[in-house]
This record gives structure tokens, C-alpha cells and sequence, in this order.
């Protein structure tokens, strides 16, 4: 995948190449560690550990665990779920939506939720991923749709910041309730996109009944 296909994210300015080279490591270590302990378990201590660096300097650039494990999600999130640039935006919704889809069917989803439910318990955290992540996401995603709007690729009624509500809100929903993002989501998924193009002849296939 060539650069200018991709999105930029989100990055706070560190400094010299030593800090940079420090930051990174820290939310690599953030996000290996969360692979097999939960937000609410993870430790700093265990942090600084792996990353090789003291508690001090985690707490030079995050004020809290919190902030340190959105940082972490947001990176790892931007680089496996970019937004194409150098495609037209239906078909770069459909892009993104798959890779959003299939990269919130590992880890990351179980992650998601966390930040979720420890989120209504600390309204701190849930505001500052709702600011920092949620929102930074959602302007991506429907910027793309109104240059489609634009481009007479998507219905000019309809309104953009509800059709990303109506694309994002069943990955969240299946997130919620454990259910699979798999193959068959995704398909369906990707047709609710063509079901808000121009395109008459553009339909979403209902699923085959199991047998």
C-alpha cells in the first residue's frame, strides 16, 4: 500500500528522534501487554518493563493510564484501518469499512469494549476516547462521504454525519453482543454504502437463509 492511499493519523509532536524512538516503544509495549491482560489489569510498572524505560517518562507524556492505552489503540487503529485516498470515496468506504471490520474481529474489538465499559465507570476516559478517537474517525469517514456527495457517487438528501452513523453502528452493535464480524457481515456491511449511492441498480443482497 502506497502512502498517499492512506490517511494520516493523529500524532502528537515528541520532539527529538531518541523521545520519538522512546514513544513508540511504549505503546508497542502498551499494545503487546494488552494482548493477554485486560485495561483494568495493565500496570505501568509492566509497561515501563518492556518498553525499557522508567515510569517517569510514561508520565511525562500520558497523565493516566487511560490516556496511555487510547494513545496506543488510536495508533495501532490508524495504521490497520486507513481510509484510501487515491480511490473514489464509495469504493473507498468500502475499503476501510472491511479492514475496520476484519481488524475489530481480533484483539482490537475485545480492546474497544473494554475502553468502553471501564469508560462508564471513569467518564474521564470515555469522554477523552469519544473526543480523541470517536470523533477524530467518524469526521474521516464523513469528509470521504461528502466528497462523494460531491462527486454524484451518494444521494444528495442524505444526511452525511447520519450515513456514518448508519455504516459504524453495526460494528459496534456485533462488538457490544459478541457476535462475529465475519465474511457474511462484511458483505452486508459494504452494501449498505451502495444502498446510499446514486446508483439505482446498486442493492444489498439479503442473506441466504440457513438450511
Amino acid at each position: 500500500m502506497s502512502p498517499e492511499d492512506t490517511d494520516t493519523s493523529d500524532t502528537r509532536s515528541i520532539g527529538r528522534p531518541r523521545d520519538l524512538e522512546s514513544r513508540r516503544s511504549i505503546l508497542s509495549a502498551t499494545m503487546d501487554l494488552l494482548q493477554t491482560v485486560s485495561v483494568a489489569d495493565l500496570a505501568i510498572e509492566a509497561v515501563a518493563r518492556e518498553a525499557g524505560v522508567s515510569k517517569a517518562t510514561i508520565y511525562r507524556w500520558w497523565n493516566s493510564k487511560g490516556a496511555l492505552v487510547i494513545d496506543a489503540f488510536m495508533e495501532s487503529h490508524f495504521s490497520n484501518t486507513p481510509m484510501p485516498t487515491a480511490v473514489d470515496p464509495r469504493t473507498a468506504l468500502k475499503r476501510h469499512l472491511t479492514s475496520l471490520a476484519q481488524y475489530f474481529g481480533g484483539r482490537a474489538g475485545k480492546l474497544v469494549v473494554q475502553i468502553l465499559c471501564e469508560g462508564h465507570d471513569k467518564n474521564e476516559l470515555l469522554a477523552e476516547f469519544n473526543e480523541r478517537f470517536a470523533k477524530n474517525r467518524r469526521r474521516l469517514v464523513q469528509e470521504t462521504f461528502e466528497r462523494g456527495q460531491k462527486e454524484g457517487l451518494f444521494r444528495s438528501d442524505a444526511d452525511p454525519a447520519w450515513a456514518v452513523e448508519m455504516l459504524y453502528a453495526p460494528i459496534y452493535r456485533r462488538l457490544i453482543f459478541g457476535e462475529p464480524l465475519d465474511a457474511e457481515f462484511i458483505r452486508l456491511l459494504c452494501g449498505g454504502v451502495d444502498l446510499l449511492s446514486t446508483d439505482a441498480r446498486a442493492k444489498i443482497s439479503r442473506p441466504k437463509p440457513k438450511r
